[in-house]
């Protein structure tokens, strides 16, 4: 009883350790400038499920980027990106303003080393994302196309960054598009590589199959 009380302690011992140990790295990570990808601000994005067939654009005359993307804390938003197969690395940091409901937040990221990327990939939480990015000028915007593989095979989306909130709310939904998942939180990367298809793509794609 008395080993079994003293493991019991040093595994809690443990656990406070490697909690320590992220939060130094991180602030290692975060505060010098040599790593700093951009200027703190808020990302203002609005995001469409799309089909792939209905995509108007030519994805030829894209930028591709191969994400491989993994999530190191939900609680708050921690994200680690492997692109293009290593040839950088990036750390993300969000969190959500809840009164915008997804449409606003606060991000910042970092480039960081393969080494440092693999020391954080310890810390993985839920399933890694993986997808391939286009991304083209249209109009005044830039358009990120989303065709995400494995698991999530058949998920896809269309987002765009906005200035302002107010340009964002004035956009009009593209006709082509299924529908706005910019509140919907099931469609949101974080509870994807959580719980994985939401339940209600799950059924728009049984309903598809059934009707074709």
């Amino acid at each position: 009883m008395v080993n079994l009380k003293k493991q019991k302690k040093i595994l809690q011992i443990v656990i406070v350790l490697e909690s320590i140990l992220i939060l130094v790295l991180l602030s290692i990570l975060v505060i010098p400038k040599i790593f700093k990808a951009k200027e703190e601000g808020f990302e203002i994005e609005r995001k469409w499920l799309i089909r792939q067939e209905d995509i108007p654009y030519d994805l030829s005359k894209a930028e591709v980027y191969e994400i491989r993307q993994t999530y190191i804390s939900f609680s708050p938003e921690i994200r680690v990106r492997d692109i293009n197969d290593g040839s950088f690395y990036v750390l993300t940091i969000k969190t959500d303003d809840p009164a915008f409901k997804g449409l606003k937040r606060t991000e910042q990221e970092y480039y960081i080393t393969k080494e440092e990327y693999s020391q954080l990939l310890t810390k993985k939480e839920g399933s890694t994302i993986y997808k391939t990015r286009y991304q083209l000028p249209k109009d005044d915007y830039m358009i990120d196309i989303d065709i995400f593989h494995d698991q999530l095979d058949g998920l896809a989306y269309m987002e765009i960054e906005f200035p302002s909130t107010k340009s964002a709310n004035s956009f009009k939904n593209p006709d082509w598009v299924i529908k706005d998942i910019t509140t919907d939180m099931p469609y949101k990367n974080g509870h994807l590589a959580r719980y994985g298809l939401p339940n209600s793509f799950k059924q728009y794609l049984n309903e598809r199959s059934n009707n074709e």
